[in-house]
């Protein structure tokens, strides 16, 4: 049902360096607005989301031990940052993505975003990112913990989101049809288990970076 979309390599490590050289606070949604612009959207919003959505019925993660790690899949249910714009990702977004430092964007000098290195200071907040954009849903997961470190489906071809109601009712848009516009949800970190960063955030450090951006 879903793709495999993940680097080549466990990147953990690699992301807790970059964050070592990305500043944390409000320069994270100077990077999202970046990545927007790059992008060509004409808009961006970010949206503070302090609910906690149900956990009962969520896309079974590639492991063995589903009822285990279908519990602590609950933790990305709890209260998110979201970033929407108004642009849907092409094919190169996608492998930039993939790339991360090492992005294929470094030569393309009319854009001021590079989605790879820049996408990365998110995970300050974050240890696991996900988005929609057009008929696309990805998950991206770097401690391999649920997802084999990240997956990719085509969630309204296949109906995902009437399957998978709990999955998708964080994201607070209609799912059963393709989305004009590309919406990031990064569920903020609430235990320091992260091989990326030890920092737990909470929802009133978050209105602090919105008020010095």
């Amino acid at each position: 049902m879903g793709r495999e979309f993940r680097p080549r390599e466990p990147y953990t490590h690699r992301l807790r360096k970059i964050l070592e050289e990305y500043p944390d606070g409000s320069q994270i949604l100077r990077e999202i607005l970046q990545n927007s612009d790059d992008a060509k959207s004409t808009e961006q919003v970010f949206i503070l989301d302090h609910n906690t959505y149900p956990s009962n019925r969520l896309i079974k993660p590639d492991l063995v031990n589903y009822e285990r790690a279908n519990l602590k899949l609950g933790r990305y249910q709890g209260p998110a940052l979201l970033a929407k714009n108004n642009t849907i990702f092409e094919e190169r977004d996608f492998h930039s993505l993939l790339k991360l430092a090492d992005s294929e964007k470094q030569d393309q000098f009319d854009k001021i975003g590079v989605m790879g290195v820049g996408f990365n200071s998110i995970y300050h907040i974050t240890d696991s990112p996900s988005f929609i954009t057009g008929d696309k849903y990805v998950i991206l997961d770097p401690h391999e913990w649920y997802f084999r470190g990240g997956v990719e489906f085509d969630h309204v071809k296949y109906g995902l989101a009437e399957y998978y109601p709990d999955q998708f009712a964080p994201f607070r848009i209609p799912c059963n049809k393709n989305f004009e516009g590309t919406i990031f949800r990064y569920p903020l970190r609430d235990s320091d288990e992260s091989e990326i960063s030890k920092k737990i955030y909470t929802t009133d450090e978050i209105k602090e970076m919105f008020r010095k951006f």
